[in-house]
């Protein structure tokens, strides 16, 4: 072993273990492996419990030379600037989103120090100056492959902890759907022991996979987990096992937190008290929308809900979201379970988020109307509800009023409430208040039949003339205001042809009856031209 800052010794873990079980020694020896300024790209392969070397060129005999290598299939920003700073080691991970927090560098005063990575892939860039040193530059870094698994154990309050949480990995920043498996083991002690599970976030991609096996000897799940459920459930045995598949994909337009869990272990199957959590929701952040809570039972229940409001992508252009209490109605159950009640509401989209307010049954009647978050919201409610107690909210996606630009509302956002926030069109008239100010529900607005016509139709209509109005002689009857030539069995047929129903004035009911025919044909074809609008694309043969 080398002494000074040029000589390096770092253990490099490349797979994730928060808590190095399973570690095989049986692993082959993959050797040494090193770049050159003729090889400066170098893949490693290894399986669980393969170990080696990665080591500059020549080592241990010290190197020279103003260049930039990379190991593990790498690349990556180049070196500069004096050699204090360029002579260094890179290592970070390479998919995304894990590639946002894993960087590292290390200088000459890196020796010893570990690097455990989340998943398989890990990038090493070696950048080296042309500066020299006196006891000459070198590194010896030595790695190994472990197997992705961690493992909880305790037992009912005597060996080690009754209680703890498990999530998956990169939580709360999201994890990689980069096809690989992680292995979750909670075991009580106690071989006639239970375990107790319950996500308190559950936000899972449509590729991933979380299959529970009760028991270390079952060949097949017991449980496939569902993606929009989040689970509570206990277990027969005394060990669950779960095996979270990310999936794959090259989409690049989502990500998922993942989930977290906690889990206890205990010494009676029954779970009496056992928390309904079918009344989670997961509602995207754009537009808007109503959340409403309502207990099922006559006999008060345990409830925990928690509603998560989430931008789904970078696309969505949103300043953040607005948070209003319409609705609180909660009476006996709310007291009987005062212990265990609360409302919680969150600074983020996960329960690792900064908790904004918490109210319980000493302060709820003094909770705030309304909420704003930029990122998103983590709502949870948890107590005992009867059928009668209810809870509502109104969410909606907002901008601010900016006056840059040609309109103070553009993109999706068009409609400028009176107070200065932006919201979604489609959200006037829905006779939800989205604005907060009733702005987009006023009768300004007129939201009737006529108002949402003129809504959801954009009329274009070339400007006329008086001088080019028709002057030719008219066979039919002519409208004063604006000359139109209207034809005779238009006169007196109940419908309004000329811009101020002259056409209309003056007729007797046997002329309406005459027209009567044609009448109906013309209600036949305004509804069928609605239907047409305002249903789904139409193919007309």
């Amino acid at each position: 072993m080398f002494s000074g800052w040029k000589v390096w010794s770092v253990p490099v873990v490349l797979l994730l273990t928060q808590i190095h079980v399973v570690a095989p020694e049986n692993g082959i020896n993959k050797g040494s492996f090193h770049c050159s300024s003729t090889r400066r790209h170098v893949s490693i392969k290894a399986e669980k419990g393969d170990f080696g070397w990665m080591t500059s060129e020549g080592y241990p005999d010290s190197y020279g030379g103003n260049n930039t290598f990379t190991d593990e299939g790498g690349g990556g920003d180049g070196g500069g600037g004096d050699g204090s700073v360029c002579d260094h080691i890179h290592l970070h991970e390479v998919d995304y989103p894990y590639d946002q927090a894993s960087h590292a560098n290390y200088f000459g005063d890196g020796e010893g120090q570990i690097f455990t990575s989340i998943s398989s892939h890990v990038r090493l860039r070696h950048c080296t100056s042309g500066s020299p040193f006196a006891d000459g530059k070198r590194f010896n870094i030595e790695f190994l492959s472990l197997d992705k698994s961690e493992i909880r154990q305790g037992m009912v309050a005597q060996e080690g902890n009754s209680f703890g949480t498990v999530q998956t990995p990169n939580f709360p920043q999201g994890y990689a759907l980069n096809g690989e498996t992680f292995t979750y083991v909670i075991q009580n002690l106690d071989p006639y022991g239970h375990v107790r599970f319950m996500a308190t976030d559950w936000d899972i991609a449509p590729e991933s996979e979380v299959k529970v096996y009760d028991g270390f000897g079952e060949k097949a799940p017991s449980l496939v987990l569902e993606r929009f459920r989040r689970p509570v459930f206990v277990s027969q045995s005394n060990t669950l096992v779960f095996v979270f598949s990310t999936g794959f994909t090259l989409r690049d337009c989502c990500y998922h937190t993942g989930f977290k869990a906690s889990y206890e272990f205990v010494s009676e199957r029954a779970w009496p008290q056992r928390p309904i959590t079918d009344c989670s929701a997961f509602y995207p952040m754009r537009g808007g929308g109503m959340i409403d809570f309502t207990g099922a039972t006559t006999s008060p229940s345990l409830y925990d809900c928690v509603w998560v409001i989430k931008r789904q992508s970078s696309d969505n252009r949103a300043d953040g979201v607005v948070l209003r209490l319409t609705e609180v109605l909660l009476g006996d159950g709310w007291l009987q379970f005062e212990k265990q009640n609360s409302l919680e509401i969150y600074d983020g989209t996960t329960s690792e988020a900064p908790v904004m307010y918490r109210y319980t049954a000493k302060n709820l009647t003094h909770a705030l109307p309304s909420y704003f978050a930029s990122s998103g919201l983590y709502i949870r409610l948890k107590g005992g509800f009867y059928s009668t107690d209810k809870l509502s909210f109104i969410f909606t996606a907002v901008k601010n009023v900016s006056l840059e630009g040609t309109t103070a509302c553009p993109g999706l956002f068009y409609y400028p409430c009176r107070n200065l926030l932006c919201i979604d069109q489609d959200l006037m008239c829905d006779g939800i208040d989205h604005c907060g100010d009733e702005s987009d529900e006023s009768p300004a607005l007129d939201c009737s039949m006529s108002a949402l016509w003129r809504l959801s139709f954009k009329w274009s209509m070339p400007y006329v003339e008086p001088t080019t109005l028709r002057t030719t002689t008219c066979a039919g009857f002519v409208c004063r205001v604006d000359g139109r030539c209207l034809a005779t069995m238009m006169r007196c047929d109940g419908a309004g042809d000329c811009i101020d129903g002259e056409d209309e004035q003056g007729c007797t009911t046997t002329d309406a009856f005459s027209s009567g025919r044609r009448l109906l044909a013309n209600a036949w074809a305004v509804l069928f031209m609605i239907a047409i609008s305002t249903s789904h694309p139409v193919l007309v043969r």
